[in-house]
């Protein structure tokens, strides 16, 4: 990963985590000032495994839509509603998993990520890229953030989100540094306070595993800092 002024370091994290279903692999992230980005070794799935998979996220240096009140009618009473595919353009798996995003950075104060087709369009570009080599590995991508992962759901999108952001139970507040990230360093990203924009891809293998990949603008995981 290529390092800015204020220093970005690469790491490779491989974790697992039993409780989430079927198997799920997640990425991990670059951070700032720090060795090149390692790659975890690639492993071949043959069939889907009841294990998630974390590799570390990226470290560098350095919303939600309003509702509408229904209006109200002299003529019957409001219809009951039904949730509705988002009205944004957004895929529902992509609605989901930004909502998912600004829920974690809502519970510790961050503003809401706006979605950002550039970024995902990169995201997605990666994606297809980890299916041709068959692992998880960090780009080197320049000015961006990045979470990686990779399991087998039908909603993968926000399935990695989820998978990111239960991070948060082992985050204690401490300030980022090169040795600490590994186990939380998804969920800093997520909810790191700087970043504005979000954007996500995925790209499905023969075996079935997707891939996914998050895209984030600002990057966080600033080193000595906190989300």
């Amino acid at each position: 990963m290529r390092f800015s002024t204020a220093l970005t370091l690469a790491a490779a994290l491989m974790g697992v985590d039993a409780s989430c279903g079927r198997g799920r692999r997640i990425s991990t992230y670059p951070v700032a000032g720090g060795p090149p980005a390692t790659t975890a070794p690639a492993t071949t799935v043959a069939a889907p495994v009841p294990t998630t998979s974390l590799v570390p996220t990226t470290f560098a240096t350095l919303t939600k839509t309003t509702e509408e009140a229904p209006s109200p009618t002299s003529a019957a009473p409001p219809a009951a509603t039904t949730s509705a595919p988002p009205s944004t353009g957004l895929t529902q798996d992509q609605q989901n998993a930004l909502d998912a995003h600004n829920s974690a950075r809502s519970e510790i104060g961050s503003a809401a990520l706006v979605w950002d087709s550039s970024l995902a369009a990169d995201a997605q570009a990666w994606a297809e890229h980890l299916v041709s080599v068959g692992s998880l590995t960090h780009s080197d991508v320049s000015g961006q953030g990045e979470n990686l992962y990779m399991g087998y759901d039908s909603t993968p999108l926000v399935s990695a989100a989820n998978g990111w952001i239960a991070e948060k139970s082992s985050y204690n507040g401490e300030a980022i540094s090169s040795t600490n990230y590994m186990s939380f360093g998804h969920y800093t990203q997520v909810v790191w306070g700087s970043t504005t924009h979000v954007g996500m891809g995925s790209a499905s293998d023969s075996s079935g595993a997707v891939y996914v990949v998050a895209r984030y603008s600002p990057p966080g995981n600033m080193i000595g800092e906190t989300p």
